[in-house]
């Protein structure tokens, strides 16, 4: 072990927090999953415990807390969803869910789907195209982060969105967009009932305040409990269009207390559990089943490239040859995280599989000394309870005093800690984010782009942004490989970020669990799953 890590020991290693994981694509899935039995009719209700609440179920802005994801994704439908099988890039497959078919002109600017006839919304309403057109319709009009997903931070992108008849929808692009259909994948991207919701209100801020806790989805479930920061409750539809689903319901119980997770899963009342300590995950695994798989959520330092000092581009360089990453990935991982160097992790598509820098205390010296940076000061925030970013901080808090720069560590409510950094004004923090639209299109777009909102280190190098367009407009798998290998050894190189390490996504469940499936988006389908 080095002397930077020896110092860390002394220091000490608390518990750590819960994380969504990722490690190389290459390992592959380690999953214990089964699938889904041949019978069909309904077995008993799914207790599924995460350690986040929910911030909106809305499909159209369910989207800024992580967890949102997961009632939107069982409660509504998408024309398109993601398949267990990849492409040669890595990425999991598009393939038909309410769209049966499709066509794409030879542009790639035109896209009719042609709609499934049988499919209903919860109180029995027929689906039409005229409700996957109003669904979009508020999704663009709103223009929150789902409007960002669906047109990759192009507003100008969408033209029109059209029925042409009851079962046919035509959406027109201003450019070429290969990755479309992916894009309607995402959860949210989704049909809602139009009677219902102008009988509530419409597009009206009404309206949006009635669908706030009243789904009108096409979904395998009922809402019959919105509790956001205790309990949600839905109910399995007989009618559902895929079939009656293989369990009576979902109750997603809001955990925040560690002690109390980890009591839940010993006791066996869970199902299946997710945000659970690094540390423990082996332990509480004994008898019990595993479910670990790649995904794409990583933790990072970011540094505001805009203010002192990391305005020079040698006091980042001399922060990533100071910092141990792959040492921290092996000692706070417990054996489920990796290190990796780049803006792209290991578990999306067209991952480069860059070196990770070497630890040099004496070049990282000489940088801080070039720059003039001797007795520099920063502060890295950290959100309040978040275990694993104040362990890693205070390691970067040591090593870096051993190069004469004066580290602080601030702990910031959830709200005020987002609030700080998207407003630009942290010095540093560490984050564990990442992109459910497993895309580097998607996620470099928001990460790096000069100028875009979400590119929270202001880093902006216009080389990067030409090929970023490039890569995002590129059809040819080999050639977006080299564009992504170009940005990420350009980004590495002027190290607007420190990646520290990509922790696995982790769902304990009882042995009697049967057919979860993990998707990209690490949002669970609760109809094939059953639990006896």
């Amino acid at each position: 072990m080095s002397k930077l890590l020896r110092k860390f020991r002394r220091i000490g290693v608390v518990a750590l927090v819960p994380v969504l994981a990722v490690v190389m694509s290459a390992c592959g899935s380690s999953s214990t999953t089964s699938g889904g039995g041949d019978s069909s009719g309904s077995g008993g209700q799914i207790t599924y415990a995460v350690s986040v609440g929910v911030a909106s179920i809305d499909p159209g802005i369910a989207c800024n807390a992580f967890w949102d994801y997961v009632p939107v994704k069982n409660l509504y439908d998408t024309l398109v969803q993601y398949s267990e099988e990849r492409d040669e890039s890595g990425a999991q497959k598009i393939v038909p869910m309410l769209a049966e078919s499709w066509d794409v002109d030879p542009s790639s600017k035109v896209f009719t789907f042609h709609l499934r006839d049988d499919v209903t919304f919860a109180n029995g309403d027929k689906m039409t195209a005229e409700d996957v057109v109003y669904g979009f319709d508020r999704l663009v009009k709103l223009g929150g982060c789902q409007d960002y997903v669906l047109t990759l931070g192009d507003p100008k992108l969408i033209e029109s969105i059209k029925a042409v008849d009851p079962q046919t929808v035509k959406f027109t692009l201003s450019e070429s967009s290969p990755r479309f259909l992916a894009q309607l994948a995402q959860t949210g991207m989704s049909p809602i009932n139009k009677k219902e919701l102008e009988a509530h209100g419409g597009l009206t801020q009404k309206g949006d305040q009635w669908i706030a806790t009243h789904p009108i989805g096409t979904g395998a479930y009922e809402l019959t409990k919105y509790e956001p920061d205790s309990e949600i409750v839905m109910k399995s539809r007989p009618d559902y269009w895929q079939g009656k689903p293989k369990n009576s319901g979902v109750s997603m119980r809001i955990v925040s207390d560690v002690n109390t997770m980890k009591t839940l899963v010993q006791s066996n009342q869970l199902d299946m559990a997710t945000g659970l300590p690094l540390k423990d995950i082996d332990s509480l695994a004994t008898g019990r089943q595993l479910l670990a798989d790649p995904s794409q959520f990583y933790i990072w330092l970011g540094m505001n490239n805009k203010k002192a000092p990391f305005t020079d581009v040698k006091v980042r360089q001399a922060i990533q040859s100071a910092v141990p990453v792959a040492e921290m990935a092996d000692q706070l991982g417990h054996g489920h995280a990796q290190s990796f160097a780049g803006p792209i992790p290991p578990a999306m598509p067209f991952y480069p599989d860059l070196p990770i820098p070497p630890v040099d205390l004496d070049k990282a010296k000489q940088l801080v000394s070039q720059a003039g940076a001797d007795g520099s000061k920063f502060t890295i925030d950290i959100k309040n309870g978040d275990s694993l970013a104040k362990d890693a901080a205070t390691v970067i808090q040591s090593n870096l005093a051993d190069i004469g720069i004066d580290v602080s560590i601030a702990q910031l409510g959830p709200s005020a800690f987002y609030n700080k950094v998207s407003t630009f004004k942290s010095d540093a923090y560490l984050i564990k984010d990442g992109a459910p639209y497993n895309e580097p299109a998607y996620f470099l777009g928001f990460l790096i782009k000069c100028g875009d909102p979400f590119n929270w280190m202001q880093y902006c190098n216009k080389e990067v942004d030409k090929l970023l367009a490039e890569g995002k407009a590129e059809t040819d798998n080999s050639k977006r490989a080299e564009i992504y290998k170009k940005i990420s050894e350009i980004v590495e190189e002027e190290a607007p970020q420190l990646p520290i390490m990509a922790p696995e996504n982790i769902v304990i469940a009882s042995n009697s669990l049967k057919g979860y499936v993990y998707y990209d988006d690490q949002q669970p389908v609760f109809w094939p799953i059953s639990a006896d």
